[in-house]
């Protein structure tokens, strides 16, 4: 837009009025209440090389390019490069940019010029030589085509847009009669018509079937002020903007017009720019007052009073991340990032911007606690004098420290301070109460309140630095808690009451608690020693946050840690809230971070719009329309979870400089350097205009790292030293939306060896190797045959003696094995030689010759003793420990007298360990070994089994059901897996027909089958329940024919058996 040449034209002077009236009406009538949007601003103190931004473009790979008086600069989020005519550019300041369906970047000069970037290098274009008046715009037809409107050179269409020899180049000028010499600007329709729009604000329209040119209106438009911009929505609606008449809106189907001026709100009647965002919003720029946004029939104006610090604005784009671009005509490129992020501050007359607390009362009203009191607000009010009010500790003696604000169930608000207890806001008096039945537990030395929390039943809990104070609302009643109740500690740092009525307590340097009706319960959580803060997400997990980070807790365990390392802004976690979609929302020292329900973690900072920075501790409330509200160091700043989704898209991101050796090189694929050239150092970025400062990369030099390298925000990296080799480089990023690249972007490059490491001169030093090797073993030849006789003599000597040390190991092997059949005799002897007991079988297989499982069978009186036994290990050692386990046994039922198995196994395990010397005098074990076992005790006249186990369970099937009873998680014997151990007695009342089995872990753990597997304790169940009808005799036999078909060429396992007792 050319606005001051249009005061070049004589008659627009002529037909021009003064508007004054209207825009102070506009500016007194608007509502100032002082919220904030978040504009950020680059100028020269940013690196923008002037501040007069003409236009603004995105490029396909994300670079913005930015039109100012003094050239063009390319702009990543971060760092700008400026370009001018030393870089290759036509002379003049850039009035236009546009990026045609190729991806080429084309520039309008202030002077005639026109330069274009093509694969990222900048040329002049051929035409530059003939245009003598400003570029004012361009726009590419349906043929791709490309118009170049300026203003004194009239339209030219240039039809061969990708030749840059002037030889060669086609085109074609309109001016004069036809169209005019200056046009201010053009655009193309929905159905590809180009109009253009000339500097006395006539409208042209370009005929393509006979390439002509005539004069465009409508019924409604305005012809008295002139036309200055056109666009056509994505509805067929065509706004134009005009020069001091406002805006007209045509509605085709509708076939009406709108007009808009500022007493209807627009920010000004002199329109300078009109884009259209992605979600149909209209933007219109002005000359003067700002921006005004269309949504559908809605429209909100942003000017100096909410954010937008300069009122002229030159053009509007929206970039891929829905970010709205704004050159303005002295504070550079402003960019606006949406209205999630609203900001109040001193403006609507907060006394102290460092915000401790927030509530919303049920009349919708906004209470805000600070150093300084409270200040009540209601942006939405009509009422100005009914906007803010104030209430502290002089006016009101409420307290000025206000760190705590809730609200009870008839509206009520509680206010914790500190620096004077807690005191109530009565809603339905308009007065503050202070009580007595709850401040009698402070003193005038210790009058802070550490938290505060009213729960579902109306019930206020008061943190305090001595306890917990409950405070019945309704029944006027209180008690206090401290360490002395079960609490881990006195000093309370937060509270939280969850759906389900517990009461989570914080305590400083002591973990966490919860109170559930009257019982409270300390949670063991590693590492966890001051919550400050805790939520409870959607499905009921508690997430805790501390100076080390973010605990998620399920009840149970820890099922989620979350720190720095995983993308958090800080360890140090002030707020927690969630919104109504689930997603958590984190405030730290550092900015804000939000976990969506996909656990990407998402940023914002400042340059997203959370102005604030520093959140403080537990100011974050979540009001009836789902907005959530935080207090920082700078104010208050409210967020509305609804304005749309963060950027969904992944990060583009690029390799933007190589250097070698300090100097910079061209990135050429595949690049081959010299084996001196072995220090390379990479710049590389990633687009993310919405935050930069959020982006963060991992980078990989292959095949240098074996792995990826720890995230990081840094953007260049220095690989010295590196040695000749094949090399790739790969970087990825994540932007602010927690959304990282799926694939890397790579470089490849090789550097290569000196002479010396080169194949050539490397196969030249094997060949003459292998000559010289050839002469030297034909010279060691005849020395061989000589030595290899004398070495067969030697050999035949040699031999001797190993075959004398072969038989002497074979008898020693034969006199090891005779021993170990003896022990087997000896073992065989110890085991019962018959079963006493009727209905009962014992099926027994050791691995080896001899076993470390053994059964016992005992009768005392009226009662039978049952027992399966699996020792540590098989073979000769579980062997020495079954026969000592079964002698132990005897001698406990026989000498002691003891007959209760539970009590059998007691004794047994103090046996073993004082028999093992399982402890020395430092308590430290020595041998690891033990019993694992079964033990039954069935009782003839009263018919009850009694069991006691030691890992070992005790089946019991009864009319076909087959019950597991489980034994207790520790062994006998091996002392270090618990300290303290006491056996559980269980007792069955024995019925016709019951089938008890004990048995030890060899049968279910055998390998075989068709695939090779356990056959596993389910299995071994299933078959017992099978056989339970037959004689107990016949169990025992189908059970061993079973295990050994299940073995088939497989070897046994482990020792193994199983005992049945029938009824």
């Amino acid at each position: 837009m050319i606005y001051d040449q249009y005061f070049e034209n004589k008659k627009v002077i002529r037909n021009m009025r003064i508007t004054f009236f209207y825009m102070v009406f506009f500016l007194f009538t608007i509502n100032t209440f002082g919220q904030t949007y978040y504009f950020d601003y680059y100028g020269v103190k940013e690196g923008l090389a002037q501040s007069k931004v003409y236009s603004v473009v995105q490029e396909n790979q994300g670079y913005l390019w930015i039109g100012t008086e003094s050239g063009v600069t390319k702009f990543d989020g971060v760092t700008f490069i400026n370009y001018t005519t030393e870089e290759g550019l036509a002379p003049g300041g850039v009035k236009s940019l546009f990026k045609d369906s190729k991806g080429y970047i084309w520039m309008g000069h202030k002077t005639g010029g026109i330069s274009i970037v093509r694969n990222d290098i900048i040329s002049i274009h051929p035409l530059s030589e003939f245009i003598k008046g400003d570029v004012t715009g361009f726009v590419e037809d349906s043929d791709n085509h490309i118009w170049v409107t300026t203003f004194g050179d009239g339209l030219l269409r240039i039809n061969n847009p990708d030749e840059l020899d002037a030889a060669k180049l086609s085109y074609d000028q309109y001016k004069g009669k036809q169209i005019g010499d200056r046009i201010v600007s053009g655009t193309k329709a929905l159905n590809d018509t180009l109009y253009f729009i000339t500097g006395v604000g006539s409208i042209i329209k370009y005929n393509k079937s006979n390439n002509s040119f005539s004069n465009f209106y409508l019924e409604g438009l305005t012809t008295y002020f002139p036309t200055t911009v056109m666009l056509q929505d994505k509805k067929g609606d065509i706004w134009f903007g005009t020069f001091h008449g406002g805006l007209y809106r045509y509605i085709q189907k509708e076939n009406k017009f709108i007009i808009y001026d500022s007493r209807d709100g627009l920010a000004n009647n002199w329109i300078s720019a009109i884009s259209e965002d992605s979600k149909g919003n209209v933007w219109v720029g002005t000359w003067g007052g700002g921006i005004t946004k269309f949504s559908d029939n809605n429209f909100k104006t942003f000017n100096n009073l909410n954010g937008l610090d300069d009122q002229k604005i030159y053009c509007i784009q929206e970039d891929t991340e829905g970010n709205i671009l704004i050159g303005t005509n002295e504070h550079g490129l402003a960019i606006f990032k949406g209205e999630k992020f609203i900001a109040y501050g001193a403006s609507i007359g907060l006394n102290d911007q460092q915000i401790w607390s927030i509530i919303q009362d049920v009349k919708g009203n906004y209470w805000v606690g600070s150093n300084q009191g409270i200040t009540v607000f209601n942006p939405d009010t009509k009422n100005q004098a009914k906007k803010v009010i104030n209430y502290n500790q002089k006016t009101d003696a409420i307290g000025d420290q206000i760190r705590f604000l809730k609200n009870d169930k008839s509206g009520n608000i509680w206010i914790g301070t500190n620096d004077n207890a807690v005191n109530m806001f009565d809603i339905s008096t308009g007065r503050f109460v202070y009580n007595a039945v709850v401040n009698r537990y402070f003193t005038t030395i210790f009058s802070s309140v550490t938290a505060l929390e009213i729960d579902k039943q109306n019930q206020l809990w008061v943190g305090t630095l001595e306890g917990l104070i409950y405070y019945d609302i309704t029944n006027n009643t209180s008690q206090f808690l401290s360490q002395y109740n079960g609490l881990s500690g006195s000093e309370i740092s937060a509270l939280y009451a969850d759906s389900k009525g517990k009461i989570w307590v914080g305590v400083a340097n002591k973990g966490l608690n919860y109170i559930q009706d009257t019982t409270i319960k300390q949670v063991e959580i590693e590492g966890l020693l001051t919550p400050k803060c805790i939520i409870e997400d959607t499905e009921g997990n508690i997430w805790i946050g501390s100076n080390k980070g973010i605990i998620v807790y399920n009840g149970k365990e820890v099922i989620r840690t979350i720190t720095q390392n995983d993308g958090l802004l800080s360890n140090l976690i002030t707020q927690l809230n969630i919104d109504n979609f689930g997603n958590i929302y984190i405030g730290t020292s550092q900015g804000l971070n939000k976990i969506d329900t996909k656990g990407r973690i998402h940023t914002y900072t400042e340059r997203s719009g959370f102005t604030g920075i520093e959140a403080k501790e537990n100011a974050t409330f979540k009001d009836k329309e789902g907005n959530l509200w935080f207090g920082t160091v700078k104010g208050v700043i409210k967020y509305n979870p609804g304005i749309g989704e963060d950027y969904q898209k992944e990060p583009l991101t690029h390799i933007a400089r190589l250097r070698v050796n300090l100097k910079d090189r061209p990135m050429v694929p595949d690049q081959k350097f010299n084996f001196r050239d072995n220090s390379i150092i990479f710049d590389y970025n990633s687009i993310c205009i919405s935050n930069p400062d959020a982006v963060k990369y991992q980078i990989m030099l292959e095949p240098a790292d074996k792995d990826w390298r720890p995230v990081t925000n840094q953007t260049m990296v220095n690989y010295s030293s590196l040695a000749p080799d094949n090399y790739t480089f790969r970087v990825k990023a994540q932007n602010s939306s927690g959304i990282w690249n799926t694939e890397a972007v790579t470089y490849s490059f090789i550097i290569s060896p000196p002479f010396y490491k080169t194949w050539w001169f490397i196969s030249a030093i094997i060949i003459l190797g292998f000559i010289g090797i050839i002469s030297y073993i034909k010279v060691r030849e005849q020395n061989l045959i000589k030595e290899k006789r004398i070495l067969e003599e030697k050999v035949v000597e040699r031999t001797a003696e190993v075959v004398q040390k072969s038989l002497e190991i074979e008898q020693k092997n034969k006199d090891i094995t005779d021993s170990i059949r003896y022990a087997k005799r000896i073992q065989t002897a110890v085991l019962p030689p018959e079963i006493p007991f009727e209905n009962t079988f014992v099926f027994y297989r050791p691995k080896d010759i001899v076993s470390g499982d053994f059964y016992w069978l005992e009768t005392v009186g009226n009662k039978e003793m049952i027992a399966a036994v699996d020792c540590t290990g098989h073979g000769v050692p579980g062997a020495f420990l079954s026969i000592l386990g079964s002698s132990m046994l005897t001698k406990i039922v026989r000498e002691y007298g003891i007959l209760k198995p539970s009590e059998i196994l007691d004794r047994l395990d103090i046996e073993i360990i004082n028999a093992l010397h399982q402890k020395d005098v430092q308590g430290e074990r020595i041998v690891n070994d033990g019993m694992d076992l079964a033990l039954v005790c069935y009782n003839r006249d009263t018919q009850i089994l009694e069991y006691a186990g030691a890992y070992n369970p005790l089946f019991h099937i009864r009319n076909g059901e087959l019950e597991e009873i489980k034994a207790d998680r520790f062994p006998i014997g091996m002392t270090s897996v618990i300290q303290s151990k006491k056996f559980t007695n269980h007792e069955v009342k024995v019925e016709k027909g019951d089938c008890f089995y004990i048995f030890s872990d060899g049968y279910a753990d055998q390998f075989g089958g068709d695939e090779g597997i356990k056959l596993r304790k389910k299995n071994m169940k299933d078959l017992l329940v099978s056989y339970y009808s037959k004689p107990m005799k016949d169990q025992g036999t189908e059970l061993e024919n079973y295990i050994i078909k299940w073995m088939g060429d497989y070897e046994q396992v482990d020792d193994i058996v199983v005992i049945g007792r029938g009824f």
